[in-house]
């Protein structure tokens, strides 16, 4: 695959709160995948290259997700999301747990501290089997 590109935003939420996010992708339509959290080098593009969109934000936490999650379902981020994951780096997976306590139900991986090369074939792989 070419390599893919790169756009980024700038997106403010209810509390005026900023939240830069970045899409990389091949294009067309993927599934996409949602990196909650610190990014490990090179993850990203690791991702886009296997073929899904990968969208990732900073500040990381709640409040960025969700803002992120609305801009996702509404178009704003120029990715035609019919499904999306969230990839979380935190062993306890309290992003899916907290958005489960609410009531949403997403598909996600926790990918925890291993090496960038085991992290993007184990969400590679997982990705496939629940978003493809």
């Amino acid at each position: 695959m070419a390599t893919p590109a790169k756009r980024s935003f700038r997106l403010t939420g209810a509390t005026g709160s900023p939240v830069a996010v970045e899409v990389a992708s091949g294009g067309g339509q993927r599934p996409v995948a949602v990196l909650c959290g610190p990014l490990k080098p090179g993850l990203a593009e690791r991702l886009a290259r296997a073929g899904f969109a990968v969208v990732s934000f900073d500040p990381p936490g709640a409040p960025g997700l969700e803002i992120v999650l609305d801009a996702l379902g509404r178009g704003v981020l120029d990715v035609d999301a019919d499904s999306y994951a969230l990839i979380e780096p935190r062993d306890d997976g309290s992003i899916a747990l907290a958005r489960a306590a609410a009531g949403v139900r997403v598909p996600g991986i926790v990918v925890g501290d291993m090496p960038v090369d085991l992290a993007a074939a184990a969400i590679v792989q997982w990705l496939a089997k629940h978003l493809v």
